[in-house]
């Protein structure tokens, strides 16, 4: 599969990147990891934070690579899985982040207290990692929009 296979399937759709909107995605991911260091709010919050940073990172990934997510219902799974062909992310990563994507549906939807210490702990890891990769990845096959 590539991204210009579900291109043609309609589920992205071409958009060029700039250098402005990427640092502004990046500024979304940084305000989030550090919302998600507050103790004062609930786990639940601070799982959501958490989640938005991982997700707007794997958003930039798309992105940077010159498309956009085209479907309306669905378009976190798709950018999600899209790790696998942008950065090339871990299949077991994407898993993870896929049951995080449920954990914060259920957190945002259906009830409080949802989440544990432990899952926590797991989606901030996954956070600052994605961070970390879309990172090293963008300054080695996009550096122009660094």
């Amino acid at each position: 599969m590539s991204l210009e296979k579900w291109l043609e399937y309609g589920w992205l759709k071409r958009e060029p990147s700039s250098p402005d909107e990427i640092k502004a995605l990046f500024g979304i991911v940084q305000r989030s990891l550090d919302d998600a260091k507050v103790s004062a709010i609930s786990a639940d919050l601070r799982f959501v934070a958490s989640f938005t940073a991982a997700l707007t990172a794997a958003t930039i990934a798309l992105r940077a690579s010159g498309y956009r997510t085209a479907v309306a219902a669905g378009h976190h799974a798709k950018t999600i899985e899209s790790l696998a062909l942008t950065i090339h992310a871990d299949p077991k990563l994407i898993q993870k982040f896929k049951v995080f994507s449920n954990k914060r549906n259920k957190s945002v939807y259906d009830v409080a207290g949802a989440v544990s210490d432990q899952e926590l702990e797991q989606v901030v890891r996954l956070a600052n990692e994605l961070h970390s990769q879309v990172k090293l990845w963008l300054r080695k096959s996009h550096p122009e929009l660094m």
